[in-house]
């Protein structure tokens, strides 16, 4: 998909932006960055995992003013990735997604912070998002009490700060705010993971309350913490020791603070 969109942005100005923005905010990097808020504002509904229709997309002036005259395409086709993304995730779009260009201060050039929510709806529709939101709440804090009453190994709460690496230089530090982390072979995950057996998008770890539980994504090959393989809709706690397999990709977990009353390790 990735390619896809930049593909036809490129065409649609007839090249011209590969130049403009050479050394600036991406496109691409808009588009992730939608598709990661979509990620963290999902709510299971009525008709299951249901996403936002409207995706602020907030950039600094100076990117603003790069993006002038190619907003109106950048906002259709950051519109259509996010519906082939919803689509191929199985995630259903409440409404069209609409997606609006936002000058902010507080935003670095060449950065972009999205937020994405449900409006527009109707006053029914309305209702059911928000107690989907509550109920969706509900439903993480039961996953995670449910990891940690099935976990065998130290039941002490784990710390936020965990390190995901591998044997080929790969170190992802995870951290609360980033609230949920893709994992997979496509390219616009968080952690790519290059390997044939490794589903497009295979697992994703959040950020629930004081720990991460990894979700299967109905992946082709499996997704294993340790010896457990772990079934979709049945998440596992991660915490420092733990070992990650995806397909035939392997990840170890690894602690960078103290846990509460110990001495951390680095």
């Amino acid at each position: 998909m990735l390619a896809r969109f930049e593909r036809l942005v490129e065409q649609a100005v007839e090249g011209s932006l590969r130049r403009v923005f050479s050394s600036t905010l991406q496109p691409i990097q808009l588009a992730k960055a939608a598709a990661r808020s979509m990620e963290q504002t999902q709510v299971v509904g009525r008709h299951g995992l249901e996403v936002p229709n409207l995706y602020e997309l907030h950039i600094s002036a100076a990117d603003l003013r790069r993006f002038s005259g190619y907003t109106e395409v950048l906002r259709a086709e950051v519109g259509a990735y996010l519906t082939d993304y919803a689509r191929e995730r199985r995630l259903r779009l409440v409404a069209e997604p609409r997606i609006v260009l936002v000058e902010d201060a507080n935003v670095p050039t060449g950065s972009v912070r999205a937020a994405a929510r449900f409006e527009g709806l109707s006053v029914d529709d309305q209702r059911q998002v928000e107690r989907a939101v509550e109920g969706t709440r509900k439903l993480r804090l039961a996953d995670l009490a449910a990891a940690r009453h099935g976990q065998s190994r130290d039941p002490e709460p784990q710390q936020a700060r965990l390190r995901l690496q591998d044997a080929a230089g790969l170190d992802v530090l995870l951290e609360p705010r980033m609230d949920v982390v893709r994992l997979g072979r496509a390219a616009d995950n968080d952690v790519v993971l290059a390997s044939k057996n490794v589903s497009r998008y295979h697992a994703q770890l959040r950020w629930v309350e004081s720990g991460w539980l990894l979700y299967d994504l109905n992946s082709t090959n499996g997704t294993w913490l340790d010896d457990q393989r772990l079934t979709e809709g049945a998440p596992a706690l991660v915490g420092g020791g733990s070992r990650l397999r995806f397909g035939d990709y392997d990840l170890a977990v690894s602690e960078t603070v103290q846990r509460p009353g110990r001495r951390g390790r680095s």
